[in-house]
């Protein structure tokens, strides 16, 4: 959602007319009207793994929801459609296709999703975060590189706004937009840790937020002193403006973010995506000296605990990373990917 409102902003100070289509049952459904954009609600079909009946049904659902999405195209005018991946764009992707309306993609993460690699076979622009996702994408689209769009106003926050401790380092836990169990029992140890010197700012997600909130009542003393709990940050500047260390998944948007503000992390990718593209994306920042990368399997819970509170008392090995997040920041993607459907699509 975050890239997609940063190209659809560019675009839009550009004078174009921007409307969203999206799944109006998940964030993008709020989100996207409270920045003034039209939203449209478009079906969003998910490929089975197994099953002839199942596969059979899903090409059905595909269909009439492709033939939804032309409907909508029309009624709309649109002159270009750009997908940025998840099953919810491929009917308007490919229902652009079927009206001769030009079509891009962006793909943010390494190894492109199953959307994707289907929409790059119509799409005439194919925008790619990495240079190695060229190999896993067939289509006759011209492709660029350009890197993850970030919205310029992740780089303007307010951190004095939690009330948190200045004198005190800060820990900023995200798991995405819808949180991660994993991530929330790290915080959950970080906060209990005998002696800690930092403040925590974490970012439940809102499906986690009354249990988690819950399990910090219970520890031994009640809630513990230095803890800000929130269910999500719609401005997430204010949250990296807060921040001494980045503790978060590796989705490619929170990674661009992340290397946008130049904030040092510890990084815990997701087990449960296409071909392990956040541990692909994550290592990109190890390597850089930008992030420290723990994989899921078999964590070892105390030691990452150890890990958090070792780099947050040592403000040396925090400043190094961060010059080499910084290193790795695209901040004007947005802009670059405007001129290009500007010119390469005639918008």
């Amino acid at each position: 959602m975050y890239p997609a409102l940063a190209m659809g902003d560019a675009m839009r100070a550009r004078g174009a007319e921007v409307h969203y289509y999206g799944d109006g049952a998940r964030l993008e459904g709020r989100v996207a009207p409270e920045r003034g954009y039209a939203f449209r609600a478009v079906e969003a079909v998910q490929y089975p793994r197994s099953g002839l009946v199942a596969r059979l049904r899903f090409a059905w659902q595909l269909l009439v929801a492709t033939w939804r999405a032309r409907g909508l195209l029309r009624e709309d005018r649109a002159t270009m459609v750009l997908g940025v991946g998840g099953y919810v764009m491929a009917p308007t992707v490919l229902a652009a296709w079927t009206l001769g309306i030009p079509a891009a993609i962006h793909e943010s993460n390494v190894a492109p999703g199953l959307a994707n690699r289907l929409c790059a076979r119509v799409a005439r622009l194919v925008l790619l975060t990495y240079d190695d996702t060229r190999k896993h994408l067939r289509g006759r689209g011209e492709m660029h590189t350009v890197g993850c769009p970030v919205n310029p106003r992740v780089l303007e926050g307010d951190g004095g706004k939690y009330g948190l401790d200045t004198s005190r380092p800060v820990l900023l836990v995200v798991g995405g937009s819808l949180g991660a169990a994993t991530i929330n029992d790290i915080a959950l140890a970080c906060a209990a840790a005998p002696g800690r010197s930092y403040s925590i700012l974490h970012l439940t997600g809102p499906r986690y937020f009354d249990e988690i909130a819950a399990r910090y009542r219970e520890l031994p003393g009640g809630t513990p002193a230095h803890l800000v709990v929130r269910p999500y940050e719609d401005k997430m500047g204010d949250a990296f403006a807060a921040a001494s260390l980045v503790l978060a998944r590796a989705g490619s948007s929170t990674l661009a973010e992340i290397c946008a503000v130049g904030k040092p992390s510890v990084l815990v990718p997701s087990p449960n995506v296409t071909d392990n593209h956040q541990e692909a994306n994550a290592r990109g920042l190890e390597r850089a000296g930008a992030a420290r990368v723990v994989v899921e399997k078999g964590i070892d819970i105390p030691a990452v605990v150890a890990e958090v509170g070792a780099l947050l008392a040592n403000a040396e090995a925090r400043a190094r990373m961060s010059e080499a997040a910084k290193s790795l920041a695209r901040p004007r993607v947005a802009d670059e990917v405007a001129e290009l459907l500007r010119t390469k699509l005639g918008t």
